[in-house]
């Protein structure tokens, strides 16, 4: 078994999309744009709210030309905005996904969430479904200059853990947190729950070198737990 198993949270832990759309939704609705399908948003999330910002920006003026004095930052302003208004009553955890992270805590083995989503979100969201103290450590895209799939982020975790990379274990669901994990030296454990820019977990895992890819966070907590630790 590994000594600490990082986190990401959102296409991980939770399916986090309904809010993150309709936060979009009404961001365009604010600002006369139209309003893109869920599945448009699926695609552009995971790379922290500046470059979705930038994506949406892009995908509307291929359609339209954007208001006089609307661009990529006050995009991204309305967005953090309307994301912190909402309540997370439409972020729905996995099934059996905090019980896992509750299982390895159980089992002796340190957990820390590394997500793009700014703090006061991550935060928010935490404390609403009473998983503030659900970590030993949380990092997340306010901590550190380079998100994920830079390395920062789960180099700053295993600093606060105490925990060597090539005894740590990175679970997420998508290129971001596959290539984060790489380039810290950790091993790296791939779900298939998420959403990857659109792009199926199975086949971007065997096109790139990952060979462990599980259904959910559940299912891998169940192989963990079965691991003999060296």
């Amino acid at each position: 078994m590994p000594e600490a198993v990082l986190f990401d949270l959102d296409g991980t832990l939770v399916d986090s999309l309904p809010e993150l759309h309709e936060g979009v939704a009404r961001t365009a609705r604010e600002l006369g744009l139209r309003e893109p399908d869920p599945s448009v948003t699926a695609r552009m999330i995971g790379k922290g709210i500046k470059v979705l910002g930038e994506r949406l920006a892009a995908w509307w003026r291929e359609g339209e030309a954007l208001p006089a004095g609307v661009d990529a930052t006050t995009i991204v302003e309305r967005l953090s905005a309307n994301w912190c208004a909402m309540t997370g009553e439409r972020v729905r955890p996995f099934p059996g996904a905090f019980e896992g992270v509750r299982a390895l805590r159980r089992a002796g083995i340190r957990t820390a969430l590394v997500t793009n989503k700014i703090r006061p979100l991550t935060e928010a969201f935490l404390a609403s479904r009473g998983l503030a103290d659900a970590f030993d450590a949380v990092l997340t895209g306010s901590d550190v200059e380079r998100l994920k799939p830079e390395p920062d982020m789960l180099r700053a975790a295993l600093k606060q853990l105490g925990v060597a990379p090539e005894e740590a274990v990175m679970v997420g669901d998508s290129a971001n947190d596959a290539l984060a994990g790489r380039r810290a030296g950790v091993r790296v454990c791939l779900l298939e729950c998420g959403y990857n820019e659109g792009v199926p977990m199975k086949t971007w895992a065997a096109e790139n070198g990952f060979d462990e890819v599980d259904a959910d966070v559940a299912a891998l907590v169940e192989r963990l737990l079965k691991e003999d630790r060296q």
